[in-house]
């Protein structure tokens, strides 16, 4: 009776070990140190199984048999327990780069260890000496080297893995570390004790001879090690978030339950085997396999869906696993003498698979359990077998398990109703709730956002609701509450929520914590942390954003009477989305709101709202008769300082400069930013022009000190134009617009300085008015004329091509030179129907002389740069030659160095384009702009032309000369020609001669003129 006791009490440790294994893979079964302790646990289930065999042995060869496989236990178990802390001290020895070296160290001994004690059987049979006692079968010591040996590697790694112990404790800076070390330290210390005691001293030296009870023993340290993982969280399991699958019966939750239960009832039936095993021990041998692998299937049941994420995959495991453990059960007890009980087996697990909702499962079984009988009957037409207290014993064993399962069933269908129920509930709320928000505004924000806590509150059994807002990543501020009887409120306490739990909110993930810790849940170190609160259980929903979890509604519940009344949390994501687009749509409102009076960078009033506070202040002035005073200030060169440190940074130099001009004004002055890099001003109240320079003064001074902009010192400065009411215009429009008239009138002056509005200011912009109505009008009244400056052969004299210069024959002003209207045809756009009329003329006029039989020279046209910008200028090139016929070789286009130099690939794309029509290309003004060499040997120009100013200063100045020499030297080594424009005296031609310069255009030999004097005074002289 002793030893079935015993040897049953060793079956019941091999369970419960193989239990934890099972348990700490479902935890992680990613982690390494969930992996080394699950083969911890195998090994200690493995030494109780054949120990439990060994006590309960009939003969001494099988004794002898079951206790050399139990080596595969007791041999491993300390390496693997060393490895095991190794991992959890996070020793420098746990790093992958070591782990050949570590794996070597470890497990070479217990490989020795297993050859001796159980492989050799020479060895194993002389090491191990067995003797039969009241209480089983007892191990006695052989006092020779091999048991020397198992002891030096027994003392040796418990010795070592209690030093790691002992420095993780010492070396750990977190308090939860240090009481995991001290737990550890204590438990297996004393498990070291009396495990060497009872095993090795006692059978040594006492004469009561005690059986093996290093398995009972190691529970105290396995033991704790689950108390660990249940209070700090040691090897912490990931919280299942999947969301309920379309049309199956269970949940994740009901799920993951059910294969528990079944690895539950296989793992009862192996202890009712192993009893069975005791009181008949007949066919032993087959009887300890089946034990083990009923042990063996329900662990690996339970891990199923942790194990496999894919539900059908699940269903088919398990299908395949009902056929194996059907078959061998009807076979292998088909004729044991409780068989007459057996056959009920079946009928469960076709109840078992109406839960799974799986008709390929339900068939395969069913029709297995028929062939089964068939073949059973026909094998064994008639049976009898004696009843007695043994089979009623199991008969009723069996029964309660039929009863169990039924419960189990029971619950998962009710549950499962109860679910429907509540969800169609909750549907009706959240379409109650999304209707109700679809008119949500401003105004009406925080009474419907009360309104849904309110009763998403009440729907699901809290005692509190409130929502939480994130200021940064680590605060929270709570906005809206609701709080049932008796509850205590939240708000305005920041550190109300676990740090882990904010982590997880942060990431998109719902937070359950939950008063009750069931098996496979998460560790219960944020319960604790919520019940300092006074919170039992908490669920906290993520408030999504555009860039992120923006908050988080927040459930509590006080008291542990009642339940959730939703289990799916994932659903409750619904209410966060309706939350999320009020909070979108409030938002966006205010937004908009801003917008259309601040500017979003500076937050400074803008245009629009810069317009009413003038209105309002002319209004003002006006009953009053004061003077006002407006500054319009524009950044000089901002575009070249924002290529220059990129747009951010430009951003934060334009949001500083708005920092600063409002730091500078007075109280009842406005800031403004206009647009860009312009900013606008409004005086109020000033006594006359004395008191706005000074306030101007003020303002540009602004502008003195650097601006740090990325660890770099900027010095900007501004030009700013003043305009005053009523002197410089009544209305809003006029006032800003003679402001901006003087700002500019301040930049062509020199920049970096501000002038007041003037009369002579406002002639010249009503000129330039007069002039660009009048230019648009130009072509068609024929007013624009061509003239033709004859470009010369320097060595014979011969002219060898024209360049076309473009007049205004104003009908009023007369002759207006190009050098006023060209730059008012570029602001107003009209440069582009003007440079196409002047190409489409010269190609004309060209191609005519060539018609009359005179040479055939090259006519030159100028292309400005709103020409290439405007995208066109080769279609409009091709369209002048094909209406003209003109060929395009006697067709030249000169840009300007500025063009060739700065401008962007599509230039240097477009002139290679019309090169390979077969242009030429000339640079005008070569000299007189930044020239990049690199840029200039990639450009397709067959001509320099050298700019007048360094011809004017032959004879006078030798710097000139020697820049002359040097363009001319480089133009020869790229191979191009070179003309110089701007010639006008014979030792300006005879420099240009001896330096080799291959033509020359200038009054020296010709002025320009139009088509007739050329015709009258060059061709038919």
């Amino acid at each position: 009776m002793i030893q079935n006791l015993i040897s049953m009490m060793f079956y019941i440790l091999f369970i419960i070990y193989a239990m934890f294994g099972t348990y700490s893979l479902a935890l992680n079964k990613e982690a390494r140190l969930n992996q080394v302790f699950t083969c911890l646990c195998c090994c200690f289930s493995i030494w109780g199984f054949t120990f439990a065999l060994v006590n309960s042995a009939v003969t001494y060869e099988e004794a002898l048999i079951w206790r050399r496989i139990s080596v595969l236990g007791w041999g491993v178990a300390y390496s693997i327990m060393l490895h095991f802390f190794i991992i959890l001290t996070e020793s420098k020895w746990s790093q992958k780069e070591k782990q050949p070296i570590l794996l070597l160290t470890l497990y070479g001994p217990s490989a020795l260890i297993i050859f001796f004690f159980g492989l050799c059987g020479t060895t194993a049979n002389e090491q191990i000496i067995l003797l039969k006692t009241v209480t089983g079968w007892i191990t006695v010591s052989s006092n020779n080297g091999l048991e020397k040996l198992f002891y030096l590697y027994y003392l040796s790694f418990s010795l070592i893995s209690l030093i790691m112990l002992i420095q993780w404790y010492r070396n750990s800076t977190e308090q939860n570390k240090k009481n995991q070390a001290r737990y550890l330290l204590l438990a297996f210390c004393s498990s070291v004790f009396l495990g060497s005691f009872t095993d090795a001293i006692a059978n040594n030296y006492l004469q009561t001879k005690l059986p093996s009870l290093a398995p009972v023993i190691i529970m105290i340290s396995v033991a704790t090690i689950y108390y660990i993982i249940k209070k700090y969280g040691l090897m912490l399991a990931p919280q299942n978030t999947n969301e309920n699958a379309e049309g199956i019966i269970l949940n994740t939750n009901g799920r993951t339950r059910l294969f528990r239960y079944v690895g539950m009832i296989l793992v009862m039936g192996s202890g009712i085997n192993f009893f069975i095993l005791l009181i008949r021990p007949n066919e032993r041998f087959f009887a300890a396999i089946l034990c083990f692998s009923l042990v063996a299937i329900g662990a690996f049941v339970t891990l199923i869906p942790y194990l496999i994420q894919s539900i059908k995959n699940q269903e088919r495991l398990m299908t395949v696993l009902i056929v194996i453990i059907i078959s061998v059960v009807m076979l292998f007890f088909a004729d044991a003498p409780f068989s007459n009980i057996i056959w009920p087996g079946p009928i469960f697990f076709i109840i078992l698979t109406t839960v799974f909702n799986n008709r390929k499962m339900f068939y395969i079984t069913a029709i297995l359990t028929i062939l089964m009988g068939i073949f059973l009957w026909i094998k064994f037409p008639y049976y009898s077998t004696p009843i007695g207290i043994s089979i009623y014993s199991l008969r009723l064993l069996l029964y309660i398990i039929g009863i169990c399962l039924t419960a189990a069933i029971r619950k998962v269908y009710r549950e499962r109703l109860e679910a429907n129920a509540k969800l169609e509930a909750f549907q009706k709320l959240i379409s109650e709730l999304s209707t109700d928000f679809v008119t949500i505004s401003v105004f009406d924000f925080d009474a419907k956002v009360e309104d849904l806590i309110t009763r998403s509150g009440k729907f699901l059994n809290a005692d509190r609701a409130s929502i939480g807002m994130y200021a940064n990543e680590w605060q929270v501020k709570y906005t809206h509450e609701w709080i049932s009887e008796g509850a205590e409120g939240v708000k305005n306490i920041h550190s109300s929520i676990p740090h882990s739990s904010n982590i997880q909110l942060l990431e998109n993930k719902i937070v359950k914590i939950s008063g009750v810790q069931p098996l496979f849940m998460i560790p219960r170190i944020k319960n604790i942390q919520i019940r300092k609160q006074g919170v039992y259980a908490q669920i906290c929903i993520p408030i999504p954003g555009k860039n992120g979890v923006i908050g988080f509604i927040r459930f509590d519940r006080i008291t542990r009477r009642k339940n959730w009344q939703i289990d799916d949390h994932e659903m409750l994501r619904l209410l966060a989305n309706i939350l999320a687009d009020a909070i979108a749509k409030v938002e966006t409102e205010k937004e908009i709101s801003y917008l259309a009076y601040y500017d979003p960078l500076t937050g400074l009033p803008n245009r629009v709202l810069f317009y009413r506070y003038l209105e309002q202040a002319i209004e003002l002035a006006k009953q009053r008769k004061n003077l006002l005073g407006v500054i319009f200030i524009d950044i000089d060169g901002f575009k070249e300082v924002n290529d220059t440190i990129g747009h951010d940074w430009g951003d934060y130099l334009i949001n500083e400069i708005g920092r600063r001009l409002l730091g500078c004004i007075q109280k009842d002055n406005i800031v403004a930013r206009f647009g860009g890099d312009e900013f606008l001003i409004m005086s109020p109240d000033v006594t006359g022009k004395g008191e706005m320079d000074k306030i101007a003064e003020q303002i540009m001074g602004v502008f003195d000190l650097p601006v740090m902009v990325n660890e770099q010192q900027f010095f900007i400065t501004a030009s700013g134009g003043v305009a005053i009411f009523p002197e410089d215009g009544e209305t809003v429009n006029g006032l800003i617009k003679n402001a901006d008239l003087a700002m500019y009138a301040a930049k062509n002056k020199g920049k970096g300085q501000y002038l007041f509005c003037s009369s002579e200011m406002k002639e010249m912009v009503m000129k330039k008015a007069n002039l660009a109505q009048n230019l648009y009008q130009a072509i068609e009244k024929d007013e624009l004329i061509l003239y033709y400056q004859p470009q010369v052969e320097i060595i014979s004299q011969e002219i060898i091509g024209f360049e076309a210069l473009v007049r205004w024959n104003h009908p009023e002003l007369g002759i207006v030179s190009p050098g006023i209207f060209i730059p008012i045809a570029e602001q107003t756009g009209l440069i582009n129907s003007i440079g196409e009329w002047v190409m489409m003329t010269a190609c004309a006029q060209n191609k005519a002389w060539q018609d009359q039989g005179f040479k055939p020279v090259q006519m030159a046209v100028n292309l400005s740069l709103e020409q290439f910008r405007s995208e066109n200028v080769e279609n409009i090139v091709k369209k002048c030659l094909h209406k003209t016929g003109l060929e395009p070789q006697y067709l030249e286009l000169e840009i300007t160095e500025g063009i060739a130099m700065k401008e962007s690939q599509y230039v240097i794309e477009c002139l290679h384009n019309l090169k390979k029509m077969g242009v030429a290309i000339s640079i005008d003004d070569f000299g007189t702009e930044f020239s990049s060499l690199s840029r200039l040997k990639v450009l397709p120009v067959d001509r320099l032309k050298i700019d007048m100013q360094f011809i004017r200063g032959i004879g006078i100045n030798t710097r000139d000369e020697s820049i002359i020499a040097v363009m001319i030297h480089l133009a020869k080594r790229l191979g191009l020609k070179v003309i110089a424009e701007g010639v006008e005296t014979g030792a300006q031609k005879n420099f240009l001669k001896n330096e080799n310069c291959d033509e020359i255009q200038g009054y020296y030999y010709y002025k320009p003129m139009s088509s007739e004097a050329i015709e009258a005074e060059i061709f038919n002289a």
